[in-house]
């Protein structure tokens, strides 16, 4: 096992020490060689001689040397190995690294999050993304710890479960013992921790895993997250929102002391308050929104119980009833508010809580309804069928036999630290996260069933759409028209760079087509893959007002295609094709042929007479 840790060494000189790790980058000065050794934990200079010369970025290495300190002029502040370095006595290549597609020694916000994610493990190298999966290391430890001297018991609730309209889209999963039924992945472990209330638990916990097939937003990742979930009984709602302040102030003061709360207690407000002051139900309550060391914490309660139900409510009445839960059907009316529920329901006040950090909501929760004549009123007022009632009979069961007041919240653990840290994207602070598009990074999930599977699971597909093989399609336009071309296959490649590099090309013999928008309709422009789009000339060109780059998802939408494999044949996806005068300079160009392994070679004007394109000159 390795013993020592590259932040360690400092405390090391004058001592001969082994170390393990990646070389992150090498200097060559003909009799010495420096290179910076890597590893999860910082950055070291090693000293070597000749045997360093066979080594590349990304290697694996063992060295075993002397810790010295540096002279004075040479001290390096930057690094907190800064003052020291390494000189090697002994090397060991372990394994060697071919040319890595992304750089892993820079923040990453640079590089394409399509082909970031692609790459995950080797973006996770990054110090900034260790540093996050770091701090949430930390922070379930911390949550941990909290909870269990507050007596709370951490329990694990099932992954495979039922399928409940819970207000989002559940994840269903074929079952093979009983062919035709389903579970469901938890949209959260909601109706298991209220029946480990009625089983007497009283203080629960979980850092739980949560899966909804909803729209991804930039607080909010598709598919799966992370929250803590936490209910107790013989409860108010000032015991909740008291305990989990309490956790959160302290958590805040422990994992980041550089960070300031801008109030304690935290604020509460009214939602009808926040809506009218603010706007918005998750006001962002920092005086100085620039500063990321500033924290503005705040509760919002007194929400309404139900809204006006609409046809995307469709998971409750289908749009046909009267009201909708505001946040879900297990929330307990205020009870003030209770006799309203047969007179006026969208008056009901309910006793949710939101917890807000930096104008995003970063966890919700309320008490619960224990009575189950409340219950069953409140399923009827949201236009439950009798079937759907069905769904909840465990419940309502479980109830009659006898249960306590309770009550709970789940912060989200993913959405409290990318609010803490103001990442982009709630992707910045997770593992393996789906794409925008749905993919699960470096898997390439999800995928087709083998026929096998699908008969073993008594499934049978009768309308799937099959992804036309646009590759085909290309070398059929090709052949049709007589075109004489040349097929290379080679590794992946995600860039312009890449696909040069790999088809040993200079880069304005590639045709780099980009997916735009011009006045709010798609278009394909075409250019040496060396220049760059002069969006004003175009404009002007063209009597174009706006024009505007396609985003990733956008270039899907339109091409059914990965940028990074985008051939550039508009007339293949029907929309307009533009294309630069410069690239007709070259005799021969090649381009991505519809697959990120398929690049194809022909000459200019060939591929001008089958694109039939308008073209001008519009690069830079």
């Amino acid at each position: 096992m390795k013993k020592l840790f590259i932040e360690e060494t400092p405390h090391k000189i004058g001592s001969e020490i082994e170390l393990y790790g990646w070389v992150d980058s090498k200097r060559d000065h003909k009799n010495i060689i420096f290179i910076d050794l890597r590893d999860r934990t910082g950055i070291v200079q090693v000293v070597g001689d000749q045997q360093f010369k066979e080594l590349n970025s990304e290697d694996v290495i063992y060295v075993k040397g002397l810790v010295k300190k540096r002279p004075e002029n040479l001290i390096n502040p930057k690094l907190k190995t800064g003052k020291i370095e390494i000189e090697a006595k002994q090397l060991k290549i372990i394994t060697k690294a071919k040319p890595v597609p992304i750089p892993v020694n820079t923040d990453g916000y640079e590089i394409d999050e399509e082909i970031r994610l692609k790459y995950r493990y080797l973006d996770l190298r990054r110090q900034r993304m260790f540093n996050n999966l770091l701090l949430k290391s930390k922070i379930t430890t911390y949550i941990r710890n909290y909870l269990t001297k507050e007596g709370f018991l951490e329990i694990e609730t099932p992954i495979l479960t039922k399928t409940t309209p819970e207000g989002a889209r559940d994840f269903l999963v074929p079952s093979r013992l009983q062919k035709g039924n389903f579970y469901a992945l938890p949209q959260s472990p909601q109706q298991y921790k209220q029946l480990l209330m009625v089983a007497g638990i009283e203080r629960y916990f979980q850092i739980a895993r949560c899966f909804r097939d909803e729209d991804p937003r930039k607080d909010r990742a598709y598919g799966e997250f992370t929250q803590l979930d936490l209910e107790m009984s013989f409860v108010t709602q000032e015991d909740i929102l008291n305990l989990t302040e309490d956790l959160f102030t302290k958590l805040v003061k422990e994992i980041f002391p550089e960070k300031k709360i801008q109030q304690i207690p935290w604020p509460r407000i009214s939602h009808d308050h926040a809506r009218e002051k603010y706007g918005s139900d998750k006001p962002d309550l920092r005086r100085n929104k620039k500063d990321k060391a500033e924290f503005a914490f705040a509760w919002i309660i007194d929400f309404p119980l139900f809204k006006e139900q609409s046809e995307e409510d469709y998971f409750y009445g289908s749009g046909k009833a009267k009201f909708a839960p505001s946040h879900h059907m297990f929330t307990a009316p205020h009870p003030d508010d209770i006799p309203l529920l047969d007179k006026d329901p969208l008056k009901v006040r309910g006793l949710q809580h939101d917890l807000v950090l930096n104008g995003f909501e970063v966890g919700g929760g309320s008490i619960r309804i224990h009575d189950p004549k409340i219950q069953k009123k409140v399923f009827e007022l949201i236009g439950f069928s009798e079937e759907q009632k069905k769904q909840f009979s465990h419940m309502i069961e479980a109830f009659s036999y006898g249960v306590p007041p309770h009550g709970g919240i789940a912060p989200g653990i993913d959405r409290f630290l990318f609010a803490a840290l103001g990442e982009p994207s709630i992707r910045e602070v997770v593992a393996f996260p789906t794409s925008s598009g749905g993919k699960t990074s470096v898997m390439d999930a999800p995928s087709d069933a083998s026929e096998e599977q699908l008969r073993e699971l008594g499934i049978t597909i009768t309308n799937k759409k099959t992804k036309p093989n646009l590759f085909n399609q290309i070398t059929e336009l090709l052949n049709e028209n007589g075109m004489e071309y040349k097929i290379l296959e080679h590794d992946p490649v995600y860039t312009s760079e890449e696909a040069a590099k790999v088809r040993g090309t200079q880069l304005k013999h590639g045709a780099k087509a980009l997916i735009m928008f011009a006045d709010k309709k798609p278009i394909m422009l075409v250019l040496p893959a060396d220049r760059k789009v002069d969006t004003k000339k175009f404009k002007s060109d063209y009597k174009v007002h706006d024009l505007r780059m396609a985003t990733a998802q956008e270039v899907r939408k339109v091409t059914n295609v990965e940028i990074g494999a985008l051939p550039p044949f508009g007339n293949l996806f029907d929309i307009p094709l533009y294309l630069d005068s410069k690239l007709g300079e070259n005799e021969t160009i090649f381009f991505n042929a519809g697959l990120h392994t398929k690049s194809i070679k022909m000459e200019y004007k060939d591929f001008e007479k089958v694109t039939k394109p308008e073209i001008g000159n519009f690069s830079v």
